[in-house]
């Protein structure tokens, strides 16, 4: 397996990314998610959130509390991964026909952990979220022990937890916070900073910003300072195709059966 660095640089396409394990098909931030984006629909990066629980347990989750995803209530740092772990995460999932189709199949919110141990030979992008930073200290223990460090990109929209992850992460790829990702369309379409944007691994932008087009911008940027930019947001055929045609790194999407 490549390092995340030569796998990026090696690419003869654009990546194919499942975010949150391709939260339209699939139950968000589940190994079901994992595992069918990755076996049925060749996913070679998987996009997750990490939060850490009152017991500091690293889980997936994109959300401060369970509410949205599970039949159960609760923020994250009020409850024990035990307590969590018998809630419903397919609960809520509705399919494109509006069925319920995984609620009462044993989905429960993972463990990240359970994702190194299943997922091996799949790189993941994986973003902490918060500021806490004793998740910061999980989950660099975790990759150690599972020696992961070359198959992960990860960072944080937050800027302060953003640099503790560079400290602690120094062999793992790295993206921008979010006020980096501002910072950067504003002068990086004038190839500014260079030297501050080294710093990072990819650049990952949406491709647009409370519907406000910002995609090219950020295109245009990327390629003045010369780093692979990561896209998320495209989650219809047309769209998929034209960051494709444009030659962007990775394509991060909801639906990676359209790939």
């Amino acid at each position: 397996m490549l390092s995340i660095l030569d796998f990026i640089n090696n690419r003869k396409s654009s990546i194919r990314i499942a975010h949150r394990g391709g939260m339209a098909l699939y139950p968000e931030n589940t190994l079901e998610a994992f595992h069918f984006s990755v076996d049925k629909h060749n996913v070679e990066m998987l996009e997750l959130d990490l939060q850490i629980t009152k017991d500091d347990k690293v889980i997936v989750l994109h959300d401060d509390s369970i509410d949205r995803t599970t039949n159960g209530k609760g923020n994250v740092i009020d409850l024990s991964y035990e307590e969590i772990s018998e809630f419903d995460a397919g609960y809520n999932f509705m399919d494109e026909k509006g069925e319920c189709s995984f609620r009462d199949q044993g989905v429960i919110i993972p463990l990240f952990e359970e994702v190194l141990k299943q997922l091996p030979n799949t790189y993941l992008n994986i973003e902490l979220k918060g500021n806490n930073p004793q998740l910061v200290e999980k989950v660099h223990l975790l990759i150690t022990n599972y020696n992961a460090e070359d198959k992960i990109i990860i960072g944080s929209a937050n800027y302060f937890q953003n640099k503790r992850v560079h400290k602690h992460f120094p062999n793992c790829g790295h993206y921008l916070s979010r006020p980096d990702l501002y910072l950067f369309l504003l002068v990086g379409y004038f190839g500014l900073l260079k030297k501050y944007w080294n710093n990072f691994l990819t650049i990952e932008a949406p491709i647009e910003y409370h519907g406000i087009p910002v995609y090219q911008t950020y295109l245009q940027a990327a390629k003045k300072i010369g780093k692979p930019l990561f896209i998320w947001g495209a989650n219809d055929k047309d769209s998929i195709q034209k960051l494709s045609n444009d030659g962007v790194a990775g394509i991060m999407t909801d639906r990676p059966d359209l790939f």
